[in-house]
């Protein structure tokens, strides 16, 4: 397992490397524009570190599997590397996001948040939609931790949900990947979304889609205004998707 986890740390941390530099350019780029230009907000980058974590997952199965494979490592010995380059890849991506914020709070770049700036994945201000009493009723500390951990476990779940993509497009027969592939982008990022808002914004829904949305609230810790319970249902869901990854790694032909 050594070997194949030092290949793949190795080949993370590059790409890693690059991501937090365009970051960085981008956050510079959008600071300079938006203090030189008063009237100018700039924004539109949000959730880039999620988006690079599945597409990440997306990307390090079939390559890094084919050749630990071909190099006699057991698929087990990748998958445990696997899950350990999730983990550091989750953690990375978040502290990212976590020293972008800080940045953008200093002093002098009053202006920026007074303009509504945003350049990443905030996640505290989701939690504050979602679970206000509990910003009213915990420290600043308590809030902060946990924010870290709701954005490191989604930036995981979605490393791994991305594995599980590619996994199901290597298992599928070749004349239907085309097809797969183009149909998992469109209902994620447009078919999902939207019947969520109309299920969430409207009453004509199946008494079912009721008993789901509020076993979901109940699950993420919503009523109770308590994130943690949050955290508790990503971290048992990334297990059960993990599980059923390393199912579909086990079956997977490489070719």
């Amino acid at each position: 397992m050594k070997k194949i986890f030092k290949f793949q740390l190795k080949d993370i941390l590059l790409g890693c490397s690059i991501y937090a530099l365009i970051m960085l350019l981008l956050t510079t780029c959008a600071v300079v524009i938006t203090l030189t230009y008063s009237h100018i907000t700039v924004a539109g980058n949000g959730f880039a570190s999620a988006i690079f974590c599945l597409a990440l997952g997306v990307g390090i199965y079939k390559e890094h599997c084919q050749m630990a494979v071909l190099n006699s490592v057991s698929r087990k010995d990748f998958f445990k590397s696997l899950l350990c380059i999730a983990v550091i890849i989750s953690l990375i991506c978040t502290l990212i996001d976590q020293i972008f914020q800080l940045i953008i709070m200093l002093p002098k770049l009053n202006l920026v948040i007074d303009f509504d700036f945003t350049i990443n994945f905030d996640i505290l201000k989701i939690l504050k939609i979602f679970y206000p009493g509990f910003f009213e009723t915990h420290s600043a500390a308590v809030i902060a931790a946990a924010g870290f951990l709701m954005e490191f476990l989604i930036d995981g779940i979605l490393f791994i949900t991305g594995t599980l993509f590619a996994g199901i497009c290597c298992r599928l027969p070749k004349k239907y990947r085309a097809a797969y592939c183009i149909a998992v982008p469109i209902l994620g990022v447009g078919g999902a979304p939207m019947l969520f808002s109309i299920f969430i914004g409207t009453s004509i829904y199946p008494p079912f889609a009721r008993q789901l949305i509020n076993a979901f609230r109940s699950a993420m810790g919503i009523p109770s205004g308590n994130p943690f319970l949050g955290a508790l249902t990503f971290a048992a869901a990334s297990v059960i998707i993990a599980s059923v990854c390393y199912g579909m790694l086990r079956r997977t032909e490489i070719n």
